[in-house]
């Protein structure tokens, strides 16, 4: 009887120890969406990159088994909500949409509370190239333009300050070897109606934002700073095919996590992107919107957010005095 008592006693603590380590042993498998999933947006409410965000999301939650949140915190240059990311707790269910390089922009421009190296990547779906814009009665080629930049100060207009299309221009001026004076507008739209209007040289921005007056015939496209031609925009030349090696930077559209995050929460979330990258409805809602879908897994996107941090590092010094900083 004493036997069998040890026995039933045994058993009884063997069956407390199973428990008491199975939820330990499902996170570790990778088990960890039981609550909802919070993605921070740093735009207002329908601001562009909260478009892309909220868009994605609608096919990213078709594989995830739980809900997915959309947080407008905006304000700061993204600086408010990427600092609410950086001190989140790394579990996986508060992430964060951002765009490159303004992350590395602000904290290499200002003080931070954040270290952009340090955020975990998860999945990067949308690429912005950035196009030269000129007005399509005076220049039809880039080298048209070059040409004419030797002999005069140009004025070149840009979306903004410390952004992709400000890196294009400043890497694109430094290889003809030319001086302009670069103007920032409050949008990219502003700086290629000017262009329209012969208010202005040229224009670098976002493609998508001079597609109505490249269509219309207002300006016309000279290059577009991308590895190979852009879906939408196939008329337009590279600056490889042209013969100039300049730094490209575009702005780049992916979701990252907080310093740290386990690698098994990483590969939940990166196989559900995926696959929501792929599905047919959410091509078919990209396309409708002229996004350029550009896959690059948790790796790969971090390697491209060192690339680009180092790019904007070493133009740092162009950047400042261009914006006539000391």
């Amino acid at each position: 009887m004493k036997i069998r008592q040890q026995a039933i006693l045994v058993l009884f603590l063997a069956i407390i120890l199973i428990f008491a380590n199975g939820p330990s042993s499902a996170s570790e498998k990778g088990e960890y969406t039981t609550k909802p999933i919070r993605i921070i947006s740093t735009w207002p409410g329908g601001g562009g990159g909260d478009q892309e965000i909220r868009g994605f999301s609608l096919y990213l939650k078709k594989y995830l088994p739980t809900s997915i949140m959309i947080e407008n915190i905006p304000g700061a240059a993204s600086k408010i909500g990427l600092t609410k990311l950086y001190k989140s707790e790394p579990d996986g269910y508060t992430l964060i949409y951002v765009t490159l390089p303004q992350p590395m922009l602000n904290e290499l421009m200002s003080k931070t509370d954040y270290k952009t190296k340090e955020f975990t990547s998860v999945y990067a779906y949308f690429k912005r190239s950035i196009a030269l814009t000129g007005n399509i009665d005076t220049y039809k080629t880039v080298e048209e333009l070059v040409k004419a930049a030797k002999t005069k100060t140009f004025s070149i207009g840009l979306s903004s300050f410390g952004s992709a299309a400000h890196l294009c221009a400043l890497g694109s001026l430094k290889t003809w070897g030319v001086n302009a004076n670069l103007v920032a507008f409050e949008t990219g739209s502003d700086a290629v109606v000017q262009v329209a209007g012969k208010h202005l040289d040229a224009a670098f921005t976002m493609a998508t934002t001079a597609l109505p007056l490249i269509r219309g015939g207002k300006v016309r496209g000279l290059l577009i700073y991308s590895e190979d031609r852009v879906k939408g925009f196939e008329d337009i030349p590279t600056p490889s095919e042209r013969g100039y090696q300049i730094p490209l930077m575009y702005g780049m559209g992916g979701i990252v996590a907080p310093p740290k995050t386990p690698a098994h929460v990483i590969k939940i979330l990166q196989a559900a992107c995926d696959k929501a990258s792929r599905d047919p409805e959410f091509l078919t809602w990209a396309e409708r919107g002229k996004y350029d879908v550009f896959r690059l897994s948790a790796e790969a996107f971090q390697k491209k957010i060192l690339e680009q941090y180092k790019i904007s590092e070493d133009f740092l010094p162009s950047i400042l005095a261009s914006m006539g900083s000391k």
